[in-house]
């Protein structure tokens, strides 16, 4: 395995103080269902599923929920023990356990699909990640991420903001989903395709007495304008604050 760039401790110390706090999903249900069905299906039965960076579970149990196997796996131990509370409805089908995704535990081409929720961002470097989850998948298997956008300058406002804040940990980097693609297709990935979500103007939120006002379910009566606006500028890669990438493991 290759040196890693991630900062373990810190990102394991921060996500169990996380896991101490709340729930913790990186996108809401309904988000989490609309990606599911697009991408995956709405029928899932007899499909192996890592989802990598799991958290407390949501995806995941959506996932068991469409009749998938799954296998949630997150780098902190607090986090998983909370999943595995939270899910006992799919308890014959839904698995959590400690794990890292530059070193994953499942035998070479056992895994239908990888899904990465607001994770691959962690990971200062990613090449190992996607050399393992290369590995793990079956020809033809998909890998599936949703991710902040580095080229949306509204996104880049957000963390800036978050940074002060201390909402972010130790290793997160906004991704260039340009440059994203072009590194699946360098680690063994074919027919990736990338598409901008979440048009919003997410850095309200997090100012006082404003964010009263601004939520991304609230305040479409200013965004919106706002948006269309200065969208007519700019590219399509660079409008959503969020990207969901999907991609396939070439067939030998």
């Amino acid at each position: 395995m290759n040196d890693s760039t991630q900062a373990k401790n810190d990102e394991i110390a921060f996500w169990d103080k996380v896991a101490g706090e709340r729930i913790y999903a990186a996108f809401d249900r309904e988000e989490y269902e609309e990606f599911i069905d697009v991408n995956l299906g709405k029928d899932l039965t007899g499909l192996k599923i890592v989802d990598i960076g799991s958290a407390s579970g949501v995806s995941a149990a959506l996932f068991a929920a469409r009749g998938a196997t799954v296998y949630g796996i997150d780098i902190s131990p607090s986090l998983v023990e909370q999943s595995k509370t939270l899910w006992p409805e799919y308890k014959d089908r839904l698995n959590f356990e400690v794990g890292d995704a530059e070193n994953l535990s499942f035998e070479s081409e056992t895994i239908d699909a990888c899904f990465f929720g607001g994770v691959l961002h962690h990971f200062p470097e990613r090449g190992q990640v996607y050399i393992e989850a290369a590995r793990i998948l079956k020809p033809n298997g998909i890998i599936l991420a949703i991710e902040p956008n580095k080229l949306n300058f509204i996104e880049l406002i957000e963390w800036a903001i978050a940074d002060l804040r201390g909402k972010l940990s130790p290793n997160e980097y906004p991704i260039n989903p340009i440059d994203m693609k072009q590194d699946l297709l360098e680690h063994g990935f074919s027919s990736v395709t990338l598409k901008c979500i979440r048009s919003d103007i997410p850095f309200l939120a997090q100012i006082p007495f404003i964010s009263i006002f601004f939520s991304r379910q609230k305040g479409d009566w200013f965004k919106k304008p706002v948006l269309r606006f200065i969208d007519a500028f700019r590219a399509p890669e660079n409008r959503g604050t969020f990207f969901i990438i999907k991609g396939k493991k070439n067939d030998k």
